[in-house]
């Protein structure tokens, strides 16, 4: 008569145990793959690429390039998409992201930064693209530090292990970046190594080569559009300053984390054909166009002050600065949800596999609500009484 009281119990305390990210990977909640050494090539119309990348590409996703054209993936075979331009963008950033300038005397703003895929590495300096528990991204994410500390902004890096490369990777990340998220920092940025052919990511800037960086928006979570613009008003304050740095934004399949928080991005510096130094110069040029989209720091004397990155936009009182974001109880809620709704799925399983039909599995479930738990609960009702 007890029987499916005690099973319900046993799959809540399983699921309990094993945590939300072993319950989305279950249900194919969690982001799509990133390729640790291949890559897929997306063609136009005419059969002209458009993107290589290491992320896995889905009908539906979309690509900003670095000319500011809309492109939708339209089909995908293997390792080859295909796609079709929507619309010539405009390359100003949108009005909705302009910075206001800080008030004399405050903290300076904080920056985070983690990394997701924490094997990550350059084939020129390591002899292999990943290298379990030691990828040199985290000494890519190292410069990016050094330069926005040297800015003034306080800068929390995290260097948070996060192996294996899977699909529950971001799963894992996802501790570490709640907890960076805490400290409410202005943005948080998870820093990767992408995978495609060396030409696509090479650039020279100031007569030095440079390895071009992608940035990445995950089209499955609640601040989508303001996270797109967000990485438009980064596009185009890099180009302001430093053209063909940013070769583009990927509107990818996934969350990657971002329903955290609005200003939360994926940084894709170079591929694992790039060598470190090169990544290591990229990520420091990106880092001094920082006050251009997160605003100025204030120096010693409480004046606001502008690096030379790139243009202010000045304070503008009907355009208040974007808040620092602390995990939303929606976070939690959908931890919660998913928990809810994989123990539902689980006995629903059960009792299908344990009865053989639909029929029989309706009559076990009626009849554990009209008599097992009406037992189960009347004796704390008398108890209360």
């Amino acid at each position: 008569m007890r029987q499916p009281l005690s099973i319900m119990f046993t799959i809540l305390i399983f699921f309990s145990t094993v945590g939300f990210p072993a319950v989305a990977a279950a249900l194919n909640t969690s982001d799509g793959d990133e390729l640790v050494s291949r890559y897929v090539t997306i063609i136009d119309d005419r059969g002209i690429i458009v993107l290589q990348t290491g992320h896995e590409v889905h009908p539906g996703d979309q690509y900003i390039s670095e000319n500011d054209i809309l492109y939708e993936i339209t089909a995908v075979e293997g390792t080859l998409a295909r796609c079709h331009a929507l619309e010539k963008l405009s390359s100003q950033a949108p009005a909705t992201l302009l910075v206001q300038a800080p008030v004399p005397g405050t903290p300076a703003p904080k920056i985070a930064i983690y990394h997701t895929h924490t094997d990550e590495s350059y084939i020129p300096n390591d002899g292999t693209p990943t290298e379990k528990g030691n990828g040199s991204i985290m000494l890519v994410g190292e410069a990016f530090e050094k330069k926005l500390t040297e800015l003034g902004y306080q800068v929390n890096h995290s260097k948070n292990l996060h192996d294996p490369h899977d699909a529950n990777a971001y799963h894992r990340s996802r501790r570490t970046a709640m907890k960076l998220i805490n400290e409410q920092p202005t943005a948080i940025f998870d820093i990767h190594r992408d995978s495609a052919p060396l030409k696509v990511y090479s650039t020279t800037i100031n007569g030095e080569d440079v390895s071009k960086l992608l940035l990445v928006v995950g089209r499955q979570n609640q601040h989508k559009q303001t996270t797109l613009n967000f990485a438009r008003s980064i596009k185009s304050a890099v180009d302001a300053k430093y053209r063909s740095l940013v070769r583009g934004i990927f509107i990818a399949h996934g969350n990657y984390n971002q329903d955290l928080s609005p200003r939360a991005l994926l940084v894709e510096v170079g591929t694992q054909y790039n060598n470190r130094e090169a990544a290591e110069r990229s990520i420091t040029l990106f880092a001094d166009v920082v006050p251009s989209f997160l605003g100025p720091v204030n120096n010693s004397s409480g004046v606001a002050e502008a690096s030379q990155a790139g243009t202010y936009t000045g304070t503008n009182e009907s355009n208040p600065p974007p808040p620092a974001y602390a995990p939303t109880a929606t976070a939690a809620g959908y931890d919660i949800v998913g928990i809810l709704l994989a123990v539902i799925i689980g006995i629903i399983a059960f009792l299908l596999l344990s009865t053989g039909s639909w029929q029989e599995a309706k009559g076990k479930l009626k009849h554990f609500f009209k008599f097992e738990f009406v037992n189960f609960i009347g004796p704390h009702k008398k108890r209360k009484e």
